[in-house]
């Protein structure tokens, strides 16, 4: 009875090269990446402001929601603009852009709505 021997283990090289082609793919495409605003990556300012006016008594922090949300819109709209110059005519990019900023608007709006209801409501009701 003859024993065989083993051959020493090769690990195969396609993972090794899949992998090297993923690194050199992900490297590339980050470095094509643009800076995005707050609010893409987090709580905007805006936001944080109509949070502190929560605690307030009615139309005082109803007043302090408003001028917050205002402020954001108009920074909002600033950005768009920027944006738009930046997208130099091109229809994808200018697409893109028109949706970003839709989509921002509605969460300003959905952010002014959360803080106006949050504000401390007193005495509005008929009694009935």
């Amino acid at each position: 009875m003859t024993i065989a021997t083993r051959s020493p283990h090769v690990p195969p090289k396609a993972p090794r090269l899949v992998l090297a082609i993923l690194c050199v793919v992900a490297l590339v495409g980050l470095t094509q990446c643009k800076m995005s605003a707050d609010k893409v990556t987090g709580v905007s300012s805006a936001e944080a402001e109509m949070d502190k006016n929560k605690h307030e008594r009615g139309g005082n922090c109803i007043s302090k929601c408003s001028r917050a949300a205002d402020k954001a819109e108009d920074r909002e709209d600033e950005l768009h603009e920027d944006n738009v110059d930046a997208c130099d005519g091109n229809r994808d990019c200018l697409a893109a852009e028109k949706a970003r900023h839709k989509a921002a608007e509605q969460q300003i709006e959905d952010d002014r709505r959360h803080c106006i209801d949050g504000c401390h409501h007193q005495g509005g009701g008929r009694g009935r």
